[in-house]
Order: C-alpha cells, then sequence, then structure tokens
C-alpha cells in the first residue's frame, strides 16, 4: 500500500466529520452568516502567510531540484494567491487594511502551525509534505463531498466559489503531484515511520476539525 492510501484510510473519517461541520454545510446552503465568513477569511490570510513561511522551511532542506522547483512554484503560487486572490476577496467583502492588522490569530492556528513546523525539524521533508498536504488535500474532499451532495444549494449559494476552488482542475493536479511527492518520500520507509506519518496526518485532521469548529464561535 502506497504512503497515501495508508493516510487515507487512517484520515477518511475524520475529513468526513470536517464536511459536515456546520460551519462548512452553511457555506454549501448559503446560510452562513457573512460576519462569520469574514472571519474565516482573515484567519486564512494569516494562516497563508505561515503556511508560506513552511514551505520555504522545506525549500531549504529540499535536495533534489524536482522537488525544489515544485516547492519553489508552490510558493509562488501561493504567495500570488494570497496577495492578488485572498486579499482582494478581503476588500469586496469590506475587510480593511485596519482590521488585518488587528486580527489576532485563533490559538488553534497557531498550534497548527508550531505543530507542522516542528514535524519538518522532526522528520524532515517527509514531515513537513505530510502535514501540508492533509490541508490541501483535506479541502479538496470537502468540496467534493459537499458538491456530491448539495451541488443544488451550493449552486445558488453565495458561497459557491469556495467549493469551486477546491474542486477546479488546477488544484486538483496541484493536489496529485503533493500525493506523488509523499509517495516517492515515503518508498521504503519502515513500519514505524509510517506509523509515526500516520500520527502527524490525523494530528493534523484534528486540527482542521478544530478550527472548522472556532469558527463558528462568533467573537
Amino acid at each position: 500500500m502506497k504512503l497515501s492510501e495508508l493516510l487515507f484510510s487512517k484520515t477518511k473519517d475524520l475529513w468526513d466529520l470536517s464536511a459536515s461541520k456546520p460551519f462548512v454545510i452553511d457555506m454549501a446552503k448559503g446560510n452562513l452568516d457573512s460576519g462569520l465568513f469574514k472571519q474565516y477569511m482573515l484567519q486564512d490570510y494569516l494562516y497563508l502567510r505561515d503556511y508560506i513561511g513552511i514551505l520555504k522551511q522545506m525549500l531549504d532542506i529540499a535536495e533534489d531540484d524536482k522537488t525544489r522547483d515544485f516547492l519553489r512554484s508552490l510558493i509562488d503560487g501561493t504567495v500570488d494567491e494570497t496577495e492578488r486572490v485572498h486579499l482582494a476577496g478581503m476588500k469586496r467583502l469590506g475587510i480593511t487594511d485596519e482590521n488585518i492588522a488587528k486580527c489576532v490569530e485563533f490559538t488553534v492556528i497557531s498550534e497548527y502551525v508550531d505543530f507542522m513546523r516542528k514535524c519538518v525539524e522532526q522528520y524532515g521533508l517527509l514531515g513537513g509534505v505530510t502535514s501540508l498536504l492533509q490541508c490541501s488535500w483535506v479541502y479538496a474532499y470537502i468540496s467534493a463531498e459537499c458538491m456530491s451532495k448539495h451541488s443544488e444549494e451550493i449552486a445558488e449559494s453565495e458561497y459557491r466559489f469556495w467549493f469551486e476552488a477546491y474542486s477546479c482542475k488546477s488544484y486538483i493536479d496541484t493536489n496529485q503531484i503533493w500525493i506523488d511527492l509523499l509517495d516517492e518520500l515515503g518508498t521504503g520507509i519502515d513500519n514505524e515511520t509510517a506509523n509515526e506519518m500516520c500520527r502527524v496526518f490525523e494530528r493534523c485532521a484534528l486540527f482542521e476539525n478544530a478550527l472548522w469548529d472556532r469558527l463558528y464561535l462568533d467573537d
């Protein structure tokens, strides 16, 4: 069994839980309060800045040109998405520079980010790919599940763009490169390392579920 298949089998139940979270379902049905979505966009912006930092951390230890090129493309793409798409979307929602400056990152996000950084430090590139892939892959999974179960409602939802962004071909293709890289790095690892990567993947999935719950608490 490939490492990606093992990780998926261990984590699918947690992903199904993510796809059924009230915040996600309310996005699908178009019922989510706009203020809560603004909070999500602010927190996601802060998270993306940290995510870019972890990618750079991984780039520093990557040893082959193929992996370095992939990581550079991810960094460039994430920076572009953050600055050109995400910030623009926040402005359309009425989020100001002052709102961004005053926003405090949720504790669950800072703990999540710290955990992923430590995974890179402790397990090297394999740990980084395992932890960051979970974040990228679960969004694709959530989108696919919701599009399957709530397609008519999503078509009418003001948050349709969110589901489309994580189900588009370019996003799925990039995820597959992540998965292929993981399986390449995981070829020949021993059972102890494979089990440790499963624990990393599951821990990241738990952080994701905790974040969806935290987002539904209106401060």
